[in-house]
């Protein structure tokens, strides 16, 4: 392809920012959050290796992040850590004391040029509105 032609071809707009977490993702992405500290092992999805969102834990006892496991399952068919079969149907959501330790991860406000915040995880979209 010669320069001119990339010329041409317009560039692909940009993912608008999330309202959730402020970063630009496509939706079938999960959300990005900055972490001010570092997060627990247990709280981390070994697919995408970040803190969980929106968790499923698997029969066999893991737990990732729903986004993850479905995408990871649509060419598997077992779990990503101990290879043992694995149907989504049969995965459940993680307990609230799981959603609440998530929730309390501190995060930076993505916008740091303006915003020097840190706060919950949880309150990161209510961040965005009232800013």
């Amino acid at each position: 392809m010669s320069q001119s032609d990339s010329a041409d071809d317009p560039d692909p707009s940009p993912e608008p920012l999330c309202v959730v977490c402020g970063q630009a993702h496509s939706p079938e992405e999960n959300h990005f959050y900055t972490y001010t500290d570092d997060v627990d092992d247990d709280l981390i999805c070994h697919i995408c290796l970040q803190a969980l969102l929106d968790p499923l834990d698997t029969p066999c006892g893991h737990t990732y992040c729903t986004l993850c496991l479905t995408n990871f399952l649509v060419s598997q068919d077992f779990c990503p850590l101990d290879r043992k079969p694995l149907v989504l149907q049969h995965c459940k959501k993680s307990s609230i004391l799981v959603h609440k330790l998530l929730n309390k991860l501190t995060v930076t406000c993505p916008f740091a040029e303006h915003c020097t915040e840190v706060l919950q995880r949880c309150d990161l979209e209510h961040h965005f509105q009232t800013r």
